[in-house]
């Protein structure tokens, strides 16, 4: 199991910058959000929808990024790994509902383990949680890479990120 921490845009400039809705609370990042020149050039991961579907079961509320009639298109490669969508917590969120990524990371946790069963062997997940920071004049990306059991760990690491304690 494998935790990095490094910085990250400024999340609200970078979607105004692209013609997108601002986030205010969780939303997913598509996974060439930094790169991208315009909105077309945008790619979310595959499993984007699923994860999308769970959040509003689970009455987890998501700001979207495209607008009115925008679309943003997936990705899918095959692999041995379960790659989930970027997820962008504000500090809004950290400060007012901290609670909610816990909720969110387990209804993730949950798919995966459900996406794995009955598959022999290793099961590995790759997760991108971009935190805003305290002051909002920055965010930082936690990429994990493992087993599904040390997704629990990325609200932790998100808190200490948060309050400016997990920096490099």
């Amino acid at each position: 199991m494998a935790f990095t921490v490094s910085g990250y845009c400024n999340v609200a400039a970078r979607a105004r910058t692209l013609g997108l809705n601002v986030p205010n609370g969780i939303a997913f990042l598509p996974r060439n959000f930094v790169e991208a020149k315009g909105p077309g050039e945008l790619l979310h991961e595959s499993s984007v929808q699923t994860v999308r579907s769970l959040f509003r079961q689970n009455a987890i509320p998501e700001t979207r990024l495209e607008l009115e009639g925008q679309k943003i298109l997936c990705i899918q490669e095959n692999e041995f790994a379960l790659v989930l969508p970027t997820l962008f917590v504000s500090s809004l969120i950290l400060s007012q509902n901290p609670h909610l990524l816990s909720i969110a990371l387990n209804i993730i946790a949950n798919y995966a383990t459900h996406f794995f069963k009955g598959i022999p062997g290793r099961s590995r997940v790759v997760l991108d949680v971009v935190v805003e920071e305290k002051s909002k004049r920055s965010s930082k990306k936690i990429h994990y890479e493992g087993e599904v059991g040390g997704l629990k760990e990325i609200r932790d690491i998100a808190g200490k990120v948060f309050t400016d304690e997990g920096s490099n």
